[in-house]
């Protein structure tokens, strides 16, 4: 910015011997200023401010009026060097109310300021600074007191935003940790204002629910958002250009909060730099201090995480001034904020998806109906939050609410048929109960049970389907997979598509393993007729002496035993 170039060029200009003004090291005094910030605001030494602290106390002056009071001649007095008078007094410039004029909507120029410092009442023998000396000590002023963030940003124009790098965990009773969580960091670089909230993780959805705490925190929208270079802000533009470019769904999501993001370059932290000082506050005072908490959900957590947030930005002293974060928010940045829209930002994402014959869509897994006349076509699926809207041809024919399980079936009863008249195109109970008994009454039986399972049959359509077409390849083994389940005589088991494809694996597995008759050749039984006949065999020992007599020796032995 250009305030930035000239207080830059003001540190480095050339001064000239510049005798040191007593009055203005005396008032600073009184101000409460530090050694640190009077010497570099006024350019003197530390012996210089202790000689002033001992003239305060030697004329017993308490006051800034008593100090305006006292003459040139008393003044000289008080230093026994003389150095006060050798150019004169100078009428002591209001830094506060220059630094104000600077850090406003409709910002001053240095050289409009030094006009009005000029046109300000000079006692007798007071003078007035040059505008080159009026430059460098507004610039010391700015470097002393911290208020390089306040002349360089202005209020309500940035909000830098990031992830803590330390992720924290919730607690769970019965095991003690639970799921790590992710912290977001929202940061006001011209009044230090810090928001912190935990998220369940790093994902797009989270960083914009993020965004949307942030903003209510804040009363208000900035105008630029700053973010990281993460993919849920930005894309890279190609391989071989660095620059990236706001993906779609967070330029939307900026756009309804009139708001616009700039994300920070590759590997240039300092374009985010207040962020990254606001995270390592964060982590210090926060993340730390609530190591070991007790938190079993994401709301609990964050309702510390918001209290201590909150004693953050209330600390005082801020940027070595004798206020807060938030009372600067307050007093410059609150009414800089746009306003909040009236509504909430809610994620769209626009599908396409064909009709099935049972009158309904599928869209991440889950089925959900439109009218019967429409199967066969397709049409386009709106998804804003929690609800689904069906568009065919530009015209509304459907509204649901988004299903939270997978696989379900969400119907509107006037999307089914109210007679089976015509039936074109569509799937009936009939036709899948007059394909199943083309299979063998099992296979009916079961789809029939299928149907009744649902109080809208063509919620089942869909797994009828799927048990059919299991059975195009080998009818007997999906007929005798059916019947095993729905055998009276065993454990009677619940009838389903997953129940029916493992039964015919376990037949497939029977017919594996147990040889058939018409597999295996029959055996021939028929005794060997043998020309000289076996001699006969004393088996009466074998009644004695037990099993051992069965061997395999005893029993191949020739004749009779001796």
């Amino acid at each position: 910015m250009q305030v930035t170039a000239r207080l830059q060029g003001a540190r480095h200009c050339q001064r000239s011997p510049v005798v040191t003004d007593y009055r203005a090291v005396m008032d600073l005094v009184l101000k409460g200023w530090s050694v640190r910030q009077i010497r570099t605001t006024v350019g003197c030494s530390h012996t210089t401010v202790q000689k002033a602290r001992e003239a305060l106390e030697a004329s017993g002056i308490t006051t800034e009026a008593q100090l305006a009071g006292l003459s040139r001649e008393s003044l000289a007095g008080l230093f026994h060097d003389g150095r006060s008078t050798g150019q004169g007094d100078f009428v002591p410039i209001d830094f506060d109310a220059v630094a104000k004029a600077r850090t406003g909507r409709h910002k001053v120029t240095l050289q409009v300021l030094w006009g009005r410092y000029t046109a300000t009442p000079a006692a007798d023998g007071q003078r007035y600074y040059s505008y080159e000396r009026f430059r460098q000590l507004v610039a010391q002023h700015v470097d002393a007191t911290g208020l390089t963030a306040r002349i360089t940003h202005a209020p309500g124009h940035t909000m830098q935003v990031d992830w803590a790098g330390t992720k924290m965990r919730l607690f769970d009773p019965t095991a003690g940790q639970g799921p790590k969580v992710s912290v977001f960091v929202a940061s006001l670089p011209y009044s230090g204002m810090i928001f912190a909230c935990a998220c369940p993780d790093e994902r797009q959805q989270s960083w914009l629910s993020a965004h949307v705490l942030a903003f209510s925190y804040f009363g208000g929208v900035a105008e630029v958002i700053v973010p990281d270079n993460a993919s849920t802000a930005s894309n890279s533009i190609s391989a071989a250009d660095r620059n990236r470019r706001v993906n779609s769904t967070y330029e939307e999501f900026l756009e309804h909060y009139n708001t616009a993001a700039l994300p920070a370059r590759a590997k240039r932290p300092k374009d985010k730099a207040h962020v990254e000082a606001a995270v390592k506050i964060i982590t210090q005072k926060v993340i730390h201090a609530l190591d070991g908490h007790q938190c079993v959900d994401i709301d609990e957590l964050n309702t510390r995480i918001r209290a201590l947030a909150d004693a953050i930005n209330t600390a005082t002293p801020f940027r070595n001034q004798d206020t807060s974060r938030r009372e600067v928010f307050n007093e410059f940045e609150r009414d800089q904020l746009a306003a909040l829209p009236a509504t909430t930002w809610q994620r769209t994402v626009w599908k396409r998806a064909k009709v099935a014959p049972n009158f309904h869509i599928t869209v991440n897994t889950a089925r959900y109906s439109v009218p019967y006349q429409l199967v066969g076509r397709i049409v386009d699926v709106r998804i804003t939050g929690d609800v689904l809207t069906i568009f065919d041809a530009g015209e509304h024919v459907a509204t649901h609410q988004i299903a939270r399980q997978r696989g379900v079936y969400v119907t509107d009863t006037d999307h089914v048929p109210a007679n089976m008249a015509d039936t074109r195109g569509l799937w009936t109970s009939e036709y899948f109960l007059r394909e199943a008994s083309r299979i063998g009454p099992a296979a009916k039986e079961v789809i029939a049970e299928l149907i009744a399972q649902k109080a809208i049959p063509a919620q089942a359509y869909q797994s009828c389907r799927n048990v059919l077409t299991m059975g195009k390849r080998d009818k007997l083994v999906l007929e005798e997979a059916c019947r095993r389940l729905i055998d009276a005589n065993g454990a009677r088991r619940a009838v389903s598509y997953t129940a029916v494809k493992n039964m015919m694996a376990a037949v497939r597995k029977d017919q594996a393993t147990r040889p058939t008759g018409t597999t295996t050749p029959a055996r021939d039984t028929t005794p060997v007729q043998s020309t000289t006949p076996a001699p006969a065999r004393d088996t009466r020992g074998a009644y004695l002496g037990g099993a051992a007599q069965f061997s395999l020796e005893n029993l191949t032995k020739k004749g009779p035993t001796q």
